[in-house]
């Protein structure tokens, strides 16, 4: 499993912040352009925009590895043992139930007439190209979504219990201790 999330890793990781850095490079290019030789890249802000695309879905992937998607997880938060696997199971077979359905909409999207008719205004590429982004975004996503959720059912209920307080604090780069002032408090009352 973790030669999977390794390389699955490396794919998400290349394709998001590909995407994300060619889009810089040329928007800084055309601006660039503009400004010293007066000269405009017609085309530079339909692919600008076709990049983002590329890279919102790509980025959507590598923050369902970092498990950083906006979630409703009060259920697992509130709850120890084999009660949070059960939710945590839940909330993955969930994700996989909509990552495979959107994944299997947009690759049928690709093969409409109208996808592979109409071209894009400046680039003139086929729409199915620019779709494409949907197609393997979500494909990646419902892939990473396997692999989370497989992760979750090895993973012992024991193992999922974990300090919601502490994460929260290290992920702002605060020490728990530092937050815990209620016992603080308490231990000072009691002098």
């Amino acid at each position: 499993m973790k030669t999977i999330d390794k390389y699955l890793s490396r794919v998400e990781n290349f394709l998001a912040g590909g995407c994300l850095i060619a889009a810089t490079v040329l928007a800084v290019f055309a601006v660039l352009l503009r400004n010293i030789t007066g000269d405009v890249i017609f085309w530079s802000e339909e692919a600008i925009i076709y990049l983002i695309i590329f890279s919102t879905f790509f980025g959507a992937v590598v923050t369902l590895r970092h498990n950083e998607h906006v979630a409703v997880d009060i259920m697992p938060t509130l709850l120890k043992g084999k009660a949070k696997k059960f939710f945590v199971v839940l909330g993955g077979l969930a994700t996989l139930v909509y990552a495979g359905f959107v994944a299997y909409l947009s690759w049928a999207l690709i093969t409409e007439p109208f996808s592979r008719t109409t071209i894009t205004p400046a680039l003139k590429v086929p729409l199915w190209v620019v779709e494409l982004s949907l197609a393997v975004g979500m494909t990646l996503f419902f892939i990473r979504a396997v692999e989370m959720t497989v992760r979750a059912l090895r993973t012992s209920a024991a193992d999922l219990d974990k300090d919601v307080l502490a994460e929260e604090a290290a992920a702002v780069g605060l020490d728990v201790e530092d937050i815990a002032i209620v016992e603080d408090d308490k231990k000072r009352g009691d002098r």
